[in-house]
């Protein structure tokens, strides 16, 4: 791998806006030189900074021009740092710390992993690749950009931790896995892949879903009453995701919509759903 490491600089901590950084992203960084990363363009609010004022920047002198073999390491708190792996098709991320919003927008592929928590908005309209976050993420994860009724169409997202609200609002293809809890509106406007939380799910799952698969191994609040039980399946077998013991309750829905999609619930964890 031809690998470049960025340790962010002490921010000023009178400065409360976020930074984009669009350019933070393998393909911008292919074929060029050390200086030559260093003078890449960020933007302070409609102030044009310079890489080299927020990172201090350390590596191989000039990176190979091959995208997939290219590796970038973020050291340090990003949390105010926007759109880095934007539109990345390949190649490999690492961030040692928190991250600010819209990680890996539109991102076609390569791995983005997060050692830190996650704002909003990560992995919106992805197309392919894989995000793994080690901590927290924020709200829309996995879903559409605002004004946008097409959310992420490919790719794999994994949480560690828990999600805020409508994840995976507007997705079309792909899997998001979380290993946490996740808020409200979870699959909001889903039309095809899969969701699966190994955690609590609070209610309004699946509002207006049209497509695709919802899996709650933990406890579902409260399930929304255009959902309709039909079935009890002793164990799933999803693509890429192999056989996951139940039993579950299966439900479908949302009758609100013509379409249906499939909503599977751990049974002995959600009895409350069918009484």
């Amino acid at each position: 791998m031809s690998k470049v490491i960025l340790t962010r600089k002490q921010p000023d901590k009178k400065s409360f806006i976020p930074i984009e950084a669009e350019n933070i992203v393998p393909d911008i960084f292919s074929n060029k030189t050390l200086t030559e990363i260093k003078q890449l363009p960020l933007w302070l609010g409609n102030e044009e900074i310079f890489l080299k004022e927020i990172f201090e920047v350390k590596g191989v002198e000039k990176l190979i021009d091959e995208i997939s073999e290219i590796e970038i390491e973020i050291i340090g708190n990003c949390s105010k740092i926007k759109r880095i792996g934007e539109k990345m098709t390949g190649g490999k991320m690492i961030i040692n710390g928190s991250v600010g919003m819209h990680l890996g927008n539109q991102m076609e592929g390569g791995t983005i992993m997060v050692e830190g928590e996650v704002d909003d908005f990560a992995g919106a309209n992805m197309k392919g690749g894989k995000i793994i976050i080690n901590g927290n993420a924020g709200h829309y994860l996995g879903g559409s950009a605002r004004g946008d009724w097409r959310g992420m169409t490919g790719g794999k997202i994994i949480v560690k931790g828990d999600v805020g609200k409508e994840c995976g609002i507007w997705m079309r293809k792909g899997s998001i896995e979380i290993h946490g809890n996740a808020d409200a509106f979870l699959g909001m406007h889903l039309h095809q892949g899969v969701i699966i939380v190994n955690g609590d799910v609070e209610e309004r799952v699946g509002a207006e879903m049209t497509g695709g698969i919802i899996i709650i191994r933990g406890t579902l609040k409260k399930n929304l009453p255009s959902f309709i039980f039909e079935d009890k399946k002793e164990f799933l077998e999803i693509n890429g995701l192999g056989k996951i013991n139940g039993p579950f309750l299966k439900f479908k829905g949302d009758f609100a919509e013509r379409k249906q999609g499939t909503l599977y619930v751990l049974e002995r964890k959600n009895k409350h759903l069918i009484v």
